[in-house]
C-alpha cells in the first residue's frame, strides 16, 4: 500500500498570517504510481466541450514550464473557474473507488470517503473565481525547490539553502500575499490538482485553500520526477499584487 505527501504554506503580507501543514500529514489520492494514469492530459480527456480550454489554458505558450507544469496550472484554473463542474467530472467519481480507508486497491488514506464527500460539498458552495496566470519569477522559484528536493530527497518548505517560499519568490519580484503547496507522488497534473483539493490528512485544508484563494491572481509551477523516495515533486507558488523585478 501507498502513501503520498503534500504542504501547504501561505503567507499574507496584509495579515501578517501563517500556517503551514506538518510533514506527518499523508495525503493519499493519486491513482496507482505503476499504471498509466487514468487521468492521463491527452487531448481525449481534456473535456474540451464542457470547458474554454483557450481561456482556461494561461500557460500553454510559455516557454519555461514543461507539459505536466502547463498542465496543473490548467487544471487549477478549471477548478477556480467552475467548482460545481470540477467536483462533478474530477472527484465525485473516486467515491466509487474506496474499500474503507483504501483507494483504488493500492491507496492507504486517512480520512477514506468522508473528506472526498467534503471536498465535493466545498466545492459545490465555492464561487468562480478568477483565473491564475503563469509568471516566470514565481515558476524558477517553484523549479528551484522541485529540483533541489528532488536530488536531496528531502521534503518540507524549507530549502536546502536555508530558504523559505517567500524568500525564493522575492529573489524574483515582490508580493503582497503568497503561498506555497507542495505535493509528492502524483503524476498528471490533474492528480495533482484533485489530490491537493481533497486534502486528505490535513485538518487546515490549506493546499484546497491555496489552490481557492480569490488573492491569488499569479502562479509558478515546478516539477521533477526524480525524488527517491515519492517518485516526483510538485512545487507551486501562488501571489496576489505580484510584479517581477
Amino acid at each position: 500500500m501507498k502513501r503520498l505527501l503534500t504542504l501547504s504554506v501561505i503567507f499574507l503580507l496584509t495579515q501578517l498570517f501563517f500556517s503551514c501543514a506538518t510533514l506527518d500529514k499523508l495525503n493519499s489520492f493519486s491513482a496507482s504510481m505503476n499504471k498509466k494514469s487514468e487521468d492521463s492530459m491527452s487531448k481525449k480527456n481534456q473535456d474540451t466541450d464542457k470547458w474554454d480550454i483557450a481561456k482556461l489554458d494561461t500557460a500553454r505558450n510559455v516557454d519555461y514550464l514543461s507539459t505536466i507544469e502547463k498542465d496543473v496550472i490548467l487544471e487549477m484554473n478549471k477548478a477556480r473557474s467552475n467548482p460545481t463542474l470540477y467536483a462533478e467530472l474530477y472527484i465525485t467519481p473516486r467515491t466509487k473507488k474506496f474499500d474503507g480507508k483504501i483507494y483504488n486497491d493500492s491507496i492507504v488514506t486517512n480520512e477514506g470517503i468522508t473528506v472526498v464527500n467534503e471536498c465535493i460539498s466545498y466545492m459545490k458552495k465555492s464561487k468562480p473565481l478568477s483565473i491564475l496566470n503563469p509568471e516566470k519569477g514565481l515558476s524558477l522559484a517553484a523549479q528551484y525547490h522541485s529540483s533541489t528536493q528532488g536530488e536531496t530527497n528531502q521534503t518540507g518548505h524549507t530549502g536546502v539553502d536555508g530558504s523559505d517560499p517567500f524568500s525564493r519568490i522575492k529573489k524574483y519580484g515582490t508580493f503582497k500575499t503568497a503561498g506555497e503547496n507542495i505535493d509528492y507522488g502524483a503524476k498528471s497534473g490533474r492528480d495533482i490538482v484533485v489530490q491537493l483539493l481533497i486534502d486528505d490528512g490535513v485538518s487546515s485544508r490549506g493546499h484546497r485553500k491555496n489552490i481557492m484563494n480569490k488573492d491569488f491572481s499569479s502562479t509558478g509551477v515546478g516539477y521533477t520526477k526524480k525524488h527517491k523516495a515519492y517518485g516526483s515533486v510538485c512545487v507551486i507558488t501562488y501571489a496576489g499584487g505580484y510584479m517581477e523585478k
